[in-house]
């Protein structure tokens, strides 16, 4: 059946309406789209629009947004979805009201700070949203996926925007949509304000693969969109954020022991490394930089131009590197701080910075100012710049050689071990393993 959608990423929109691209370039939007009966319209928008009938056969959909954003962030598709629902849900985990948490779990430790971003009415100030573990969700798809995504899909959802809540506090927006888009979709997922986008790939997975993007994208709500980077150039502060929080946000969802969190993660990480290894051999170096202006990253000209370096290369769309080496950077910040701070510390970054564009040394700077001890280990902003975000390749000095070495190790014992420690290690592998090949 006939459809339409955009990525809505960089300079892409321009084709959709004059626009003026750059980040901080905010505003707000609002979009009025007829359609013929029969066809759905999803945007980026605060409210769930339902369809009004202008004339026989013509409907008329309404979206808006009060939260300034990046016109990149803007995204629509009209097809023929249809909403996927479950009627054995009831009614309690259709209001949601079974995943409120009760007021002195909630995370109001900032409401009474003064929001640093620009007037809107920010969910960050209001009571009720504070106690929103679960944001009012849809889920849309062609008809010949409803089935998968009643499976699948329906379930996950409420887990994984539980488990982002119980990370990093109040959903930076009021509600969300989710779309199973058409298999020429170049990409697994996609996060616009209020709405993902969905590879029709990931549902075969299972509730593995499904999961861990659907927590990929969650995150994104926080990093990425709510916090956006200044500089195109700083993908990172975006993808690496959202590829290291999908790990935390499925191990909660699926409430996995501790043992079990350890052997996943670290099977996911040395699946990364060799993903990275490989990128690093075969690419240009260049491409490799995490932050490629570096001193001269955010600076713009008198007339508020600036430049996207190697935005015009057009392998570097095919690369991972700001995943994965933001990846291994937050990772090796985690760990060298502890999780629990590491996680406070995140969870204070979002209540500063949210509704605000930041560069890298917004997020280093404030981190360290909150674990000082950090500075006599030699742990500095301009280090990490210089060991990480300034240079090609991979950090010498990370040592993620040798957790491969003992990851090996153990995983040799544990085939050494009893039946039934082999066959739970061998569930927890194959989970791991369906994401990886997929991708």
């Amino acid at each position: 059946r006939p459809c339409v959608y955009t990525m809505g990423s960089p300079i892409n929109n321009r084709a959709l309406f004059p626009c003026q691209e750059p980040p901080v370039a905010l505003s707000t939007w609002q979009a009025s789209v007829r359609t013929d009966a029969g066809f759905v319209v999803l945007t980026s928008g605060e409210n769930s629009a339902e369809p009004i009938q202008l004339r026989e056969g013509i409907l008329s959909w309404y979206y808006y947004v009060t939260m300034p954003m990046p016109a990149s962030t803007f995204t629509i598709a009209v097809g023929c979805w249809q909403e996927v629902k479950e009627q054995s849900f009831t009614a309690a985990t259709q209001t949601n009201t079974e995943f409120f948490l009760p007021s002195s779990q909630a995370d109001s430790r900032y409401h009474e700070e003064i929001c640093s971003h620009v007037e809107y009415p920010c969910r960050f100030q209001n009571p009720a949203a504070r106690l929103q573990a679960v944001i009012p969700y849809r889920v849309f798809a062609p008809w010949c996926l409803m089935e998968h995504c009643e499976k699948h899909l329906l379930q996950l959802i409420p887990r994984c925007l539980s488990a982002a809540y119980n990370t990093l506090g109040t959903h930076p927006f009021s509600r969300l949509d989710v779309l199973i888009v058409p298999s020429n979709f170049s990409s697994l997922g996609m996060a616009s304000p209020h709405i993902i986008f969905l590879s029709q790939s990931v549902l075969p997975g299972g509730s593995h693969l499904c999961g861990t993007r659907l927590c990929h994208e969650i995150a994104h709500a926080w990093f990425g969109l709510a916090i956006g980077a200044r500089d195109w150039t700083e993908e990172w502060l975006s993808e690496g954020f959202a590829t290291f929080l999908e790990d935390i946000f499925w191990a909660r969802a699926q409430q996995l022991s501790h043992d079990d969190i350890k052997r996943q993660q670290e099977l996911k990480a040395l699946l990364r490394w060799r993903r990275l290894r490989d990128e690093v051999q075969n690419s240009e170096e260049e491409l490799q930089v995490l932050r490629p202006k570096k001193a001269k990253t955010g600076e713009q000209s008198e007339s508020g131009a600036s430049v996207v370096k190697h935005g015009l290369k057009a392998e570097k769309i095919f690369m991972q590197v700001h995943y994965l080496k933001g990846y291994f950077l937050l990772q090796s910040l985690a760990r060298t701080i502890g999780e629990a701070s590491y996680l406070a510390s995140l969870r204070k970054f979002v209540h500063k910075f949210h509704g605000q564009l930041v560069l890298s040394q917004d997020f280093l700077c404030m981190l360290l100012e909150d674990i000082p001890e950090q500075k006599e280990s030699g742990l500095t902003v301009e280090s990490i710049f210089q060991n990480w975000l300034d240079t090609s390749g991979i950090p010498k000095h990370y040592g993620f050689e040798l957790q491969v070495t003992k990851w090996i190790q153990t995983n040799q014992r544990i085939r050494k071990s009893s039946k039934k420690k082999r066959k739970h290690a061998n569930v927890v592998f194959q989970k791991v393993r369906v994401d990886y090949m997929c991708l």
